[in-house]
């Protein structure tokens, strides 16, 4: 009986085992089979010492977001500092709107370096954007900035797109320097149609004896002899900070000697940036021929704080009137850039601002397009774009000449009144550059009178 009990046992046990062994041939058992989990391919990198490290790569790859720089090169101090800040801002916003326009494919950084509103500084602030891998530059802003980086800039195929440079001088076919802003020859039409409309027979200049203030005196001289208008005199003086608080006076004293008496048809036209245009109209208001004359700004001085501030008085005895480029200011797209800048930095924009956004944001668009940063792609691109008007910006469509300055210039006139007891700026009128015209807003018909 025992045996025979053993041997059923036996029997049993064999039929599970072969039982359990036909079910873990078949999965174990599982409805679902399970799969082997995959192993993530390895890469292996050499190290900039000669050694290898090796990384696991993710089964899903993603794709790498590319870094360009936008340097800013800009006058954050010095004679042309508050312009400088304002096109900063300006700058900032486009950086902002174009890393959420390009969808993730390019992330801007920008970089920013104060040219201190001197040629030297801003040749050296040019070469430490480039050191630090920018080769699309907004900016320098002023001419004689503009010159001293130029060399530069050709040698090592660095886009200059400044946003207010002006100079007629610096107006060179196939050069890296572009401006989105029209050169001098356009302002001085836009000045000599101003003094004709204000009935002006004759006139003296006082400028910044550097690339900017001759270009300018000259062009303002040659289009005011076209519409039959006496320059009398013209003086130059030293811009260096060291010398025009001494040089401005006696060049001022010069111009009254040469105009000899006061007249309501005679005008003192002021060619200057902010800081020696500050010791310019003090001393021209102390002046007992150009205290009593009209004055006559330009784009150098437009709408600047530290005049308003410290001599807004005396321009707005002068009835001071003024030119800068400008959009159009009933533009939609100028307005909601307005509304936006207003909003974000409790001011509104003025001067050259959105000319600096613009100069950003066409070079910006560029990149997104093309996909590269690479600077002879870029240039290549921005003056077909030129060419065809491809670009409509905040301050109109940008189009550009065979020198890659802007085309069809418009200019704001501004003036100075005052309000209250206080002086304040005003958008005093409109010259349409095509048709060489004037519209004078309601604002500005006391300075017409």
């Amino acid at each position: 009986m025992a045996s025979k009990t053993l041997y059923i046992g036996l029997a049993i046990a064999v039929v599970l085992i072969v039982v359990v062994a036909v079910l873990l041939s078949q999965g174990g058992g599982q409805t679902t089979p399970t799969q082997p989990p995959k192993q993530s391919p390895t890469v292996t990198t050499s190290t900039p010492g000669g050694g290898q490290t090796t990384s696991t790569q993710q089964t899903t790859p993603t794709q790498a977001v590319k870094t360009v720089y936008i340097g800013a090169a800009l006058p954050l101090t010095g004679g042309l500092q508050s312009y400088g800040v304002g096109v900063k801002n300006a700058v900032e916003m486009a950086v902002e709107d174009a890393n959420k326009m390009c969808g993730g494919k390019v992330k801007f950084e920008l970089l920013v370096e104060d040219t201190g509103t001197s040629p030297t500084q801003a040749l050296q602030k040019v070469q430490t954007l480039y050191s630090k891998g920018a080769r699309l530059i907004v900016g320098p802003m002023a001419s004689g900035e503009v010159s001293a980086s130029k060399s530069f800039a050709d040698q090592n195929h660095v886009i200059i797109f400044s946003p207010s440079s002006t100079s007629p001088l610096l107006a060179i076919p196939n050069d890296w320097v572009y401006r989105i802003v029209p050169t001098d020859f356009a302002q001085a039409a836009a000045i000599a149609a101003l003094m004709q409309k204000l009935g002006i027979k004759k006139a003296v200049i006082l400028y910044r004896n550097d690339a900017w203030g001759v270009g300018l005196k000259d062009a303002i001289t040659n289009e005011s002899k076209k519409l039959g208008i006496q320059i009398a005199a013209a003086e130059g003086y030293d811009p260096d900070p060291k010398a025009f608080p001494t040089a401005v006076p006696q060049a001022v004293n010069k111009l009254s000697s040469a105009l000899g008496q006061p007249s309501p048809d005679v005008a003192l036209i002021l060619v200057t940036f902010e800081d020696d245009g500050l010791v310019a109209v003090q001393s021209a208001a102390g002046d007992p021929v150009l205290g009593r004359i009209r004055w006559i700004g330009t784009d150098g001085i437009a709408y600047s704080d530290a005049l308003i501030k410290q001599v807004g008085k005396e321009m707005a005895a002068a009835k001071m009137l003024g030119t800068i480029a400008g959009p159009n200011p009933a533009d939609p797209k100028y307005q909601e850039f307005k509304q936006r800048y207003k909003a974000k930095y409790g001011k509104d924009p003025v001067a050259y601002d959105p000319y600096g956004y613009d100069a950003a944001m066409l070079l910006m668009q560029i990149v997104c397009q093309l996909g590269t940063e690479d600077p002879d792609k870029v240039r290549a691109t921005l003056e077909q774009w030129g060419r065809d008007g491809t670009y409509q910006g905040v301050t109109g469509r940008v189009y550009l000449d065979a020198a890659g300055d802007r085309t069809y210039p418009n200019y704001i006139i501004w003036g100075v009144v005052t309000e209250g007891g206080q002086p304040k700026y005003v958008d005093a009128a409109y010259y349409y550059g095509a048709d060489k015209k004037i519209e004078v807003y309601d604002a500005g018909k006391p300075l017409f009178q």
